[in-house]
């Protein structure tokens, strides 16, 4: 078993505590320490270690309760007065079709690795995935509320901004596959990033439903 999970836990450890006690010290430290597990995670990922498909599946499933959680959190305190946090028909609305499009092409990266086509349908995942970050810092600079509005607008940004880092770390995770090329990298990552990329965009169909529908 590889040392990295557990070091990993412990840098988003000390970051959050960090914020929350708005320590710089330990934003340095975070920033060290993230260079060097970035630096082992790219040694691990060029070479052919056995890895486990199930402890990813177990992570997915950790995602899943914390997602969840907010989910009850924003229908608990959901009154006949609160409102969304942006209306359903403007820029989420949009944010459905390029997630589920760059759902599509990653797809097609997916099933053509290896051919002269694979990097385009990478580039267009990457493309579309970054128009939507692009696309949620515009609506959250348009919102007409704040986070310490109430309880429930709180949920509602804490479940937004959750999807958001989420979609950051996607985009992250391809971009090394289109830099290093889908045939330096180990087979494992490459299905690693593309099914989390899928959870991206299917957890976003869920938070479109709870936010701004319900």
């Amino acid at each position: 078993m590889s040392w990295l999970p557990l070091y990993n836990a412990w840098i988003v450890c000390l970051a959050l505590v960090s914020l929350f006690l708005w320590k710089l010290l330990g934003v340095v430290v975070l920033l060290v320490a993230l260079f060097l597990s970035l630096s082992y995670l790219l040694k691990e990922s060029l070479g052919n270690a056995l890895h486990y498909v199930y402890a990813f599946w177990l992570f997915i499933m950790t995602e899943v309760l914390i997602f969840g959680s907010l989910f009850v959190a924003v229908f608990w305190n959901e009154s006949c007065s609160s409102e969304a946090i942006s209306s359903f028909l403007e820029l989420p609305f949009l944010g459905c079709f390029l997630l589920i499009g760059s759902s599509l092409t990653v797809t097609a990266y997916h099933h053509s690795v290896g051919l002269a086509s694979s990097s385009l349908f990478l580039l267009l995942t990457l493309f579309l995935g970054f128009s939507f970050v692009v696309l949620q810092v515009f609506e959250v600079y348009d919102c007409e509320c704040d986070w310490v509005y109430s309880v429930y607008y709180a949920a509602c940004f804490s479940t937004v901004g959750l999807h958001f880092l989420h979609v950051v770390i996607g985009l992250v995770g391809l971009a090394v596959i289109f830099v290093f090329g889908d045939v330096n990298l180990n087979v494992f990552y490459n299905d690693v990033v593309i099914w989390y990329w899928h959870f991206v965009d299917y957890i976003w169909l869920l938070v479109y439903l709870v936010v701004y529908l319900s």
